[in-house]
């Protein structure tokens, strides 16, 4: 998937969530606006059907001041205009309770609902009804919704302005052509929406930060929970360490993250007879850190395990030709190369072939100290063909007693506060000068690593040890060998 896929995808999402709450807070606000415009407009009408009753005289002259008395039709006309708002208010609190309405039709339900009420205010004003507050209820009703409903401030203006223009018209059909307070009038009437917009506007950044964070705390969560599990499925593919026997398996390994791009496979080849067999080791160091490294060494311990099953007894040099072919094919177009280090140790020929493709050197310190290093043999895995890609295995003695230290460039890499690499020359100074018991070389260095480094890893960091006992020809070991037999995947 492409990085434009993925960020496509999550944006989608995200998307699609705040639409989700959205469209559930538009239908709870909604409820409660029309119930309040339904409550509002009822009392209204109750309190204009009163005054008409009790004195239309006297409401006439304390409601329009300094207007015409407004004549029996235009009362009993604004008693049906109020008392038809006031139902469709209730109709659309009805209609948005009992069906399941979609965003949309809510939304359009919504404006028709607020564009209604101020049509209806606006008309009133103009016939003279008393109470009717014209343009100054449209500004109220349109507030009041701005205030209930999760509105974009483009959603505010909708259901606003075919009313200004209404009213536009009204104010100047009825007011005079000529008359400049008219005109200054309809220049000013769009800021009635104005409020409402701000109102708009402030919450819905609001909200739209808020449930960012809270987007992001909950996909952090589940990232966080998928990583833990992905670690355990990641580590389950490193082999056991091997704690007795003629040859001994030990490693420290540290991702930059949760998990990391380094890798170790181990394949073990049982003896028989009075044979000690073999033990072949593979160091890999994947381009990259994170989920895509991890990811890819999923699919080289599938390619290690399918050519071990195949060919138990395959040599290094084989190792290193296969798994190049198999990452040029697969994983060179995508960027994605490895560096490997592929070994065999045979205890009976007392000897370990090796074939190194870009990986830093190993160390071999046999046991009387002398240090021996495993150079490169061939180019980074990946980057030429098959036929071009030449491993050149060699081999080295290795006897009882004898330490094999391979890492990855995790270890050398690290800077410490003065910004200075811990480099190969150092690590060589490091082994070179202390001494540690069989299978005490990762910790010991890791260790060190700790010591230099200055704040948290820049890169995965694997350290490995292959050492032979002392004991090697112990009939006790051979007896179980013996009893054993075969090969086997060093899980």
């Amino acid at each position: 998937m492409s990085s434009s896929h993925a960020s496509s995808t999550f944006t989608s999402d995200f998307r699609q969530a705040f639409e989700a709450e959205t469209e559930s807070l538009l239908r709870r606000r909604f409820l409660r606006l029309a119930g309040v415009l339904t409550i509002i407009g009822l009392l209204v009408w109750i309190a204009s059907l009163a005054a008409s009753i009790i004195g239309a005289e006297i409401v006439s002259k304390i409601g329009a001041v300094g207007r015409a008395v407004p004549s029996d039709w235009s009362r009993i006309l604004g008693l049906a205009l109020g008392l038809i708002n006031t139902l469709f208010a209730a109709a659309c609190f009805l209609t948005a309770r009992r069906r399941r309405l979609r965003h949309d039709d809510l939304l359009r339900l919504s404006y028709v609902l607020v564009a209604a009420d101020g049509m209806i205010r606006v008309g009133l004003a103009h016939l003279g009804t008393p109470g009717a507050l014209g343009i100054v209820g449209v500004l109220l009703t349109h507030t009041l919704a701005c205030a209930f409903l999760p509105w974009s401030p483009r959603q505010a203006l909708r259901p606003v302005w075919p009313v200004v223009v209404v009213w536009a018209i009204l104010h100047v059909a009825f007011g005079g052509v000529g008359r400049i307070e008219v005109w200054f009038g309809v220049l000013f009437s769009p800021f009635v929406a104005a409020p409402g917009v701000l109102i708009c506007y402030l919450r819905d950044t609001s909200r739209l930060a808020e449930f960012k964070l809270r987007f992001f705390q909950k996909r952090y969560g589940e990232v966080r929970r998928e990583l833990v599990d992905a670690r355990r499925i990641h580590e389950s593919l490193f082999p056991r360490p091997i704690k007795d026997g003629p040859i001994l398996l030990s490693y420290e390994y540290e991702p930059m993250s949760q998990i990391g791009g380094d890798y170790l496979f181990a394949h073990r080849v049982q003896p028989r007879d009075d044979a000690l067999g073999c033990l072949s080791v593979v160091v890999l160091d994947v381009t990259g850190h994170g989920i895509s490294a991890a990811l890819t060494v999923n699919r080289l311990y599938g390619e290690l395990t399918r050519i071990f099953a195949e060919q138990p007894h395959v040599r290094p040099g084989e190792v290193l030709r296969l798994l190049n072919r198999y990452i040029h094919l697969t994983l060179a177009d995508h960027s994605v190369f490895v560096t490997g280090l592929c070994l065999r140790a045979d205890l009976d020929a007392d000897i370990i072939e090796y074939a190194n493709g870009g990986h830093p050197p190993a160390f071999l310190r046999a046991v009387d100290g002398t240090l021996h290093e495993l150079e490169s043999t061939a180019w980074v895995l990946g980057a030429s063909g098959d036929t071009e890609f030449v491993p050149a295995p060699r081999t080295i003695p290795f006897g009882p007693g004898d330490s094999l230290i391979a890492y990855t460039d995790g270890a050398i890499e690290c800077r410490g506060i003065d910004g200075a690499l811990m480099s190969l020359a150092g690590l060589r100074r490091l082994i070179a000068a202390a001494r540690t018991e069989h299978g005490g070389w990762p910790a010991l260095v890791r260790s060190a690593v700790l010591g230099h480094r200055a704040g948290p890893p820049t890169d995965d960091t694997l350290v490995i040890e292959v050492s032979r006992s002392l004991t090697t020809a112990s009939s006790t070991s051979r007896a179980g060998s013996r009893s054993r037999g075969g090969s086997s995947l060093v899980r």
